[in-house]
């Protein structure tokens, strides 16, 4: 009975395990397939974007609960209903007659808790020796149907190549993908790989440049896509290409995107390959400029203002403002001060002075650091000095990002034009300069008219002595006055005078020059300078009228009227009673002789500028630059015939008379004047 049951146990047991071997097959196919739809679609769905979470959670989870449904169905509910022994006994004895009923007999017979009252034991014995007899003689496991093991293996071969394939083939896609449905969150393998490597931080309205490393199996062929989405607008798509081969095997490829100023996310598609987390660009303004200011910083010729460097007093250039950096007028030797002020923090602040080169064409001269950078580096100054050819300046920044200026300031420099000091005669007078003395008072014309010089006798037969001639004039230069000169000549009765000017005559050839006398003077003891009259108030001070033709100032530069910010002497005058007695005229025969009447005395006033008397004896680095400086001149000469006595006797009567009469008509106006305002006057 023990082999029997031996039997029967070991083919139920061999039952279940092929039962095993074919539902789990079953179970398997079923769960790789399942897997190999959820790595698909996890891999399709890759390409474009991260797959979400909660899809990979959906995925996952149903995959282990159609895993668990399949292991009852294929697995659990199989084993258990494997057929019992006495279902397996009543099988063999229908597979093998000559059992009859004996097998399932003796094992309802021989089970525990069998009913076998009445029955003879004996009955019982035989029929169990019997039926384990017929069993020693056959062996029940041929019974088992096999075939579903067969169909296991034939299931699990495609199954198998197909995934093994895979692990062969792309064991890295494989591993990735199988992990990504256990929910561990790898990268799936493609077969090329982007890096972004654009900047974070653009400047504000330029092109920016999307640029990825690209490793992997690239071409230069392959052309991809990077979807860019500004904030609160809708995405727009450019193209990916190729711009370079890296040295390590990489290439860089890129996409040009227009300029703008409205920040963005953005990601990258190439062949099969893409970014995993979108890249931003935020924009903020490039450096610029602000405020811009500059001062000329006038030449040492002009002089300096006092003030006051670590307690010791010294001589600083004057300065002139201005405005919004564009400088107008400049002066020879003269430099700028520029002070600029930043919209942000700058790393380096550079300015360029551009001066016009050759063919009219603009150059740089040279870059300037900022002779001081604030310590918030959003302000800078620099000095540099002007040349002929300066024409302007601009200031080129750059901030800690690398960001350049898109648009340098850019400021003129208008260099003052190169011309000669004004010069003017003032008309001849003898009035008073003192404005409270009786003959200073009326209108300039009572004293104003051409004085004649008269030839007098000496008492020596045929010779005699000439009068002065009054030169009254005024000058001025934005470069200062520096020195006067009288450029005289003598033309001789009855000649034609050499038609030459003195510009023309620096030599001496035809004119003499009589450098005139610089003055100083306190004027509040002399009193405040009349231009008109070239003279200080008080000039009369104590001179009789014989006297007073004596009184002159040869050459008075006029002070400033605000030492403290503006330099003095660009304007200037003076009288000078130029003595005609001791000039001589040159004779036909070669020697010279004392002024007669008809001779004609001709005079020009000429005026240098300070610039000139600068550079006189100066060894200056540019002095080939610098221009030959010419001086000023009164429009005309001054032309004073000599005359007889009797004939300027005439001239004082003319001019007496028209006094007379001008006086007469003032007076005439004046009582008018008072008419008009007085009760029952009438016109």
């Amino acid at each position: 009975m023990n082999h029997l049951l031996r039997q029967l146990l070991r083919w139920r047991l061999r039952e279940r395990l092929v039962r095993l071997a074919w539902g789990g097959s079953r179970l398997v196919a079923a769960v790789a397939l399942v897997l190999g739809v959820a790595c698909f679609a996890d891999w399709l769905y890759d390409r474009s974007a991260d797959v979400p979470l909660a899809l990979r959670l959906a995925m996952t989870g149903g995959q282990v609960l159609l895993a668990g449904g399949l292991a009852y169905l294929f697995l659990a509910r199989p084993w258990v209903r494997t057929p019992p022994v006495e279902d397996l006994a009543y099988h063999a004895e229908q597979a093998i007659p000559v059992f009859g009923h004996r097998l399932v007999t003796a094992l309802q017979l021989n089970r525990p808790g069998a009913r076998t009252e009445g029955m003879s034991r004996a009955l019982i014995a035989e029929v169990t020796r019997e039926a384990g007899e017929l069993a020693a003689g056959h062996r029940l496991t041929s019974l088992i149907d096999y075939r579903p093991a067969g169909w296991a293996a034939l299931l699990l071969v495609p199954v198998g190549v197909v995934w093994g394939g895979l692990f062969a083939v792309r064991p890295e896609l494989a591993s990735a993908l199988v992990k990504r449905q256990a929910l561990i969150d790898v990268p799936i393998p493609r077969s090329v790989q982007l890096e972004n490597l654009t900047p974070e931080v653009w400047p504000a309205g330029a092109e920016v440049v999307l640029r990825y490393r690209v490793t992997g199996k690239w071409r230069e062929t392959m052309t991809g896509t990077a979807r860019v989405t500004p904030d609160d607008q809708p995405a727009d798509d450019y193209a990916l290409a190729f711009e370079k081969e890296d040295g390590d095997g990489s290439a860089t490829f890129t996409a040009a995107l227009p300029p703008a100023s409205v920040p963005f996310t953005f990601n990258a598609r190439l062949a099969d390959g893409r970014t995993r987390t979108p890249g931003r660009v935020e924009f903020e303004p490039p450096p610029q400029v602000n405020q811009l200011d500059a001062w000329q910083l006038l030449p040492p010729y002009l002089g300096g203002r006092s003030a006051e460097v670590d307690g010791k007093p010294v001589t600083v250039p004057y300065e002139r403002f201005q405005p919004r950096g564009e400088v107008v007028g400049a002066l020879p030797l003269s430099g700028i001060r520029v002070e600029a002020g930043f919209n942000k923090p700058v790393a380096t602040a550079t300015l360029v002075v551009v001066e016009r080169g050759d063919g009219n064409n603009e150059v740089d001269r040279e870059r300037l650091q900022p002779a001081e950078l604030a310590a918030d580096r959003r302000s800078a100054e620099w000095t540099f000095a002007t040349t002929p050819r300066t024409v302007g300046y601009r200031i080129e920044l750059t901030d800690a990002r690398g960001f350049v200026g898109p648009a340098p300031a850019r400021r003129g420099v208008q260099m003052l034009p190169d011309k000669p000091p004004e010069v003017a005669f003032g008309r001849e007078s003898n009035r008073n300069p003192d404005p409270t003395a009786f003959d200073g008072q009326g209108p300039p014309e009572l004293y104003e008219w051409e004085f004649p010089v008269a030839w007098r006798p000496t008492g020596v037969p045929g010779e005699g002595e000439t009068g002065p001639v009054q030169v009254i004039y005024t000058a001025k230069s934005e470069l200062g006055v520096g020195r006067v000169n009288l450029a005289y000549r003598v033309i001789p009765k009855g000649e034609q005078s050499e038609n030459v000017h003195p510009r023309d005559d620096p030599h001496g050839r035809v004119y003499t020059r009589l450098p005139l006398t610089r003055v100083t003077a306190d004027t509040s003891k002399v009193g405040r300078f009349v231009p008109e009259l070239g003279l200080f108030e008080k000039s009369f001070a104590g001179l009789g009228r014989l006297d007073r033709g004596k009184a002159q100032v040869e050459f008075y530069p006029f002070p400033s009227p605000n030492p403290a910010a503006e330099p003095g002497e660009s304007e200037a005058g003076g009288r000078y009673n130029f003595q005609t007695a001791g000039l001589r005229k040159p004779l036909s025969d070669g020697t010279n002789a004392r002024l007669g009447v008809g001779d004609t005395v001709e005079i020009y006033v000429e005026v240098f500028d300070k610039y000139s008397t600068y550079l006189e004896g100066r060894k200056l680095p540019d002095r080939a630059a610098v221009p030959v400086r010419p001086a000023g001149y009164t429009r005309e000469a001054r032309r004073k015939t000599i005359v007889t006595e009797e004939e300027a006797y005439a001239l004082i009567r003319q001019r007496d008379e028209k006094n007379k009469k001008l006086q007469d008509k003032i007076r005439d106006l004046a009582e008018d004047q008072r008419n008009i305002f007085q009760p029952g006057k009438s016109n």
